[in-house]
């Protein structure tokens, strides 16, 4: 049998040559299935950002294994990071209660993948530690890590918003285990971009979209919950609603695939529709290689400040 490995890639960063055992790891079906499940939730409907979580996640291993050749630790965290995600990420999470960290915990412990880990002396609770602390992944609560750095790459570059391809800055960038590090411009550079993301994902049809999903997940499942609903693909989530006995449900799916053109958002909350806004923004920044810290920076100071601006409130009416 020919060995072909060339599918475990993504365009945006050189190639790292992979081990044996990522090679397993990657062909788990708890990573397969991440081919299946949108990174920007219910937006891939509605936006050109429609990369899904398996590039997202292929994109963190190949930034942690380029920073951190020899960390063993981290390029399996890297690559089983997002594997506890429901479809569509996090409007089905919250609506129907779940935890992605949790079910990542779980599916991290499952003998699929520790018996890979074991053949390299980790353990799933070693690797579950690891997601749960602040490290080169993570960042910390001021410093942004490898997961969110490939995000802001990663969406801004599939909605046509970056003028450096990401290969080019890479050079320019460093990471410790605290975070990304970069000279002051390229830091300047990838708040900027962190920028563009968040008003892209926070822009009111965005938004919209992930609320309509949630609706009509709500009025479907009415309540009744199976947990083999959190192992769905976005696919099988799709096929489930639009074929909904529920006639709102099904006009719900309508509108947001077919018709978004004719999603009405207002500014003003009057309370006659579904209300829905942001409550939670990604204010951290690198580490600056001078020591100077962007969140006392004036420009540093002023990009921040617009990414807090988007924390608004909208409503959006359902005519029926």
């Amino acid at each position: 049998m020919l060995e072909n490995y060339s599918y475990i890639n993504e365009p945006l960063y050189p190639e790292v040559e992979l081990n044996e055992w990522e090679v397993e790891l990657f062909n788990t079906s708890y990573v397969r299935r991440l081919k299946q499940l949108s990174h920007f939730g219910a937006g891939s409907l509605i936006s050109p950002v429609v990369h899904s979580r398996y590039e997202h996640t292929i994109g963190v291993w190949k930034l942690t294994a380029s920073f951190f050749p020899n960390d063993n630790l981290a390029r399996a965290a890297a690559i089983l990071h997002d594997i506890g995600h429901l479809p569509f990420s996090h409007s089905v999470e919250r609506t129907l209660g779940f935890n992605h960290h949790e079910l990542t915990e779980k599916y991290v412990k499952d003998w699929e993948i520790e018996s890979i880990l074991n053949k390299i002396n980790l353990t799933s609770l070693e690797v579950i530690h690891f997601l749960n602390s602040q490290n080169q992944l993570t960042g910390t609560d001021e410093i942004i890590g490898l997961d969110h750095l490939d995000s802001f790459f990663r969406d801004t570059y599939m909605n046509g918003g970056i003028d450096r391809l990401p290969k080019d800055v890479l050079s320019s960038i460093n990471c410790s285990k605290k975070g990304v590090i970069a000279d002051y411009e390229t830091a300047l550079y990838i708040m900027e971009l962190a920028l563009m993301d968040h008003e892209l994902f926070l822009s009111p049809l965005l938004l919209a979209a992930d609320r309509i999903l949630a609706e009509a997940i709500s009025l479907h499942f009415e309540g009744t919950v199976d947990s083999a609903i959190a192992f769905l693909t976005d696919y099988e989530l799709l096929n489930i609603l639009n074929h909904s006995n529920n006639l709102i449900v099904k006009e719900l799916m309508n509108l947001l695939i077919h018709f978004p053109g004719k999603i009405n958002i207002q500014s003003s909350i009057t309370g006659n529709g579904i209300s829905f806004g942001v409550r939670k923004v990604y204010n951290k920044t690198p580490m600056v290689t001078d020591g100077k810290k962007l969140n006392e920076d004036v420009k540093g100071k002023e990009l921040l400040a617009k990414i807090g601006e988007l924390k608004k409130e909208y409503e959006l009416i359902i005519e029926r």
